[in-house]
């Protein structure tokens, strides 16, 4: 009877041990999407080329306020994000009204458009950020 009780007590250790780290793995993963500056990568399977630093698509998220900014080409943006394991939405989105060149605010446009559409996300072994419309990639950044 005690090396059953001892083996049911041992089992639930290594179980409860395994599940939490299972936990903490998924936690420190998603958390590991938040508070970094985002560089945007590829739109669709178009690569970005920038002309200048100051044009850099970028995207930051805060886990705490569920708030999301960045800089969209020619405007800042900014708006709320919601998420739940691998999905993520945005919601509630607006900018700064800036003019810029017709390229650069088709552009904007173009990734603005992108960003309403995506349902999840997936972080790569290779650090980049896809954010996904199902399983279309809509977007890439790099830290």
């Amino acid at each position: 009877m005690k090396k059953m009780l001892m083996l049911a007590c041992v089992s639930f250790l290594l179980f409860s041990c395994g599940a939490k780290k299972e936990l903490v793995k998924d936690i420190a993963e998603e958390e590991s999407i938040f508070s970094v500056e985002w560089k945007l990568k590829k739109m669709g399977t178009k690569q970005m080329k920038y002309e200048q630093e100051n044009e850099t698509i970028t995207l930051l998220m805060n886990l705490e306020s569920n708030n999301v900014s960045g800089f969209s080409a020619c405007n800042r943006y900014f708006g709320k994000f919601s998420t739940k394991k691998e999905e993520l939405k945005f919601g509630n989105m607006a900018s700064t009204m800036m003019a810029c060149p017709d390229k650069t605010m088709a552009l904007e446009r173009q990734y603005l458009q992108q960003l309403d559409k995506v349902n999840n996300y997936v972080l790569t072994e290779t650090g980049e950020l896809q954010l996904r419309n199902d399983d279309k990639v809509l977007l890439i950044f790099v830290r």
